[in-house]
């Protein structure tokens, strides 16, 4: 029989562990700060790639598993938000016809670098068809008979800040300065949602998606951004992404006991050059059944630097390195001995 303490191993604040029910991760979330009344739980829907985000059968688990009351967070995002339009809606630029699914790469990319201002979205039918998208992505996949039935409240960062319904940006802006430098890009202190900042100080658990390209709990904040997508705030060649996801992680960190969890609790999207699926990034993966991996504590920078370093085949490692490096002056350094004790320990724990 396998004891508990065989499914699990510590490395300073952060443990890795064996986890594949509920029961599991009662015995396993212990922390003080996850008995609190009410715990948010921001978790990752960036697409609907197979294996590629939080699915309703873990986010079930995690329920199941803590005894207080839930709010999920999330935002609208283009890349989730094609369930009933392929492509997305059509619109017009420069006497071209294109569509959402334009805006995701390329030329699109490239114009919403010089276009960051989503009036244009908001205008018109663009902002009721990605509403009627998101619902169909909460129905079909599960979410909305599990939050009924566990009575979470969602919280959807964008449709509360365009609707004028943010957190006071000077408020925000003082209780985040007086813990931390400010913020490059002023805009993120207007796009806290009232309703969260109504429970400061509550744990609010970032739950990360271990998936076929480095991105782990800091970077999850990142999709808190109100934008329902993202370019302008990775930059040309990525030049602003460290910056924001440092800068979005100070925001929450200011105002919430930010936990960070990151799973691969039923599958995991391994890169290979014969996967019978393909990411809409380009590479090719597989799906490795009931991996049962759970990472997580307090310490976001402590646990996504194991992360990076237990992931070193996956894609986007510069990319997360930057953030960490940043993240270290803002949050404190991590143990650098850890690393190679993990690798040692767990890295079989982590199929490639």
């Amino acid at each position: 029989m396998v004891t508990m303490s065989q499914k699990r191993q510590q490395f300073g604040s952060i443990t890795l562990a064996r986890a594949r029910s509920a029961a599991d991760l009662k015995q396993l979330l212990v922390d003080p700060w996850l008995k609190t009344d009410t715990i948010i739980i921001k978790p990752n829907w960036v697409s609907t790639e197979p294996s590629g985000f939080t699915d309703s059968q873990t986010l079930r688990m995690f329920l199941e598993a803590l005894d207080s009351h839930i709010v999920v967070t999330e935002c609208l995002h283009i890349g989730r938000s094609m369930n009933l339009l392929k492509d997305g809606m059509s619109f017009t630029v420069q006497g071209q016809k294109v569509n959402w699914k334009w805006l995701m790469k390329g030329e699109g990319w490239k114009w919403l670098l010089e276009n960051p201002d989503w009036d244009w979205f908001k205008k018109g039918e663009h902002w009721n068809q990605i509403r009627k998208e998101d619902k169909a992505f909460l129905d079909e996949y599960g979410f909305t008979d599990l939050f009924k039935e566990f009575n979470v409240d969602y919280v959807n960062v964008t449709e509360e800040v365009w609707n004028g319904r943010e957190a006071d940006p000077a408020e925000v802006k003082r209780v985040v300065e007086l813990q931390f430098t400010p913020v490059q890009t002023e805009r993120l202190y207007g796009m806290v949602p009232k309703k969260l900042y109504d429970l400061r100080r509550s744990t609010f658990i970032s739950l990360a998606r271990l998936k076929n390209y480095a991105t782990f709990t800091m970077k999850n904040l990142f999709g808190l951004i109100a934008d329902p997508f993202r370019a302008w705030w990775h930059g040309p060649k990525n030049s602003r992404i460290a910056q924001s996801i440092v800068d979005i992680n100070k925001v929450y960190r200011a105002l919430f006991n930010v936990y960070g969890i990151c799973e691969a609790m039923n599958t995991l999207a391994v890169p290979s050059s014969k996967g019978k699926f393909e990411t809409f990034y380009g590479g090719r993966f597989s799906i490795v059944e009931s991996v049962g991996l759970l990472v997580f504590g307090r310490d976001l920078v402590s646990l996504d630097a194991i992360l990076l370093n237990l992931t070193d085949h996956l894609k986007l490692q510069e990319t997360n390195r930057l953030a960490l490096d940043l993240a270290e002056q803002e949050f404190g350094s991590y143990d650098r001995n850890v690393l190679k004790d993990a690798k040692m320990k767990v890295g079989n724990w982590i199929p490639r």
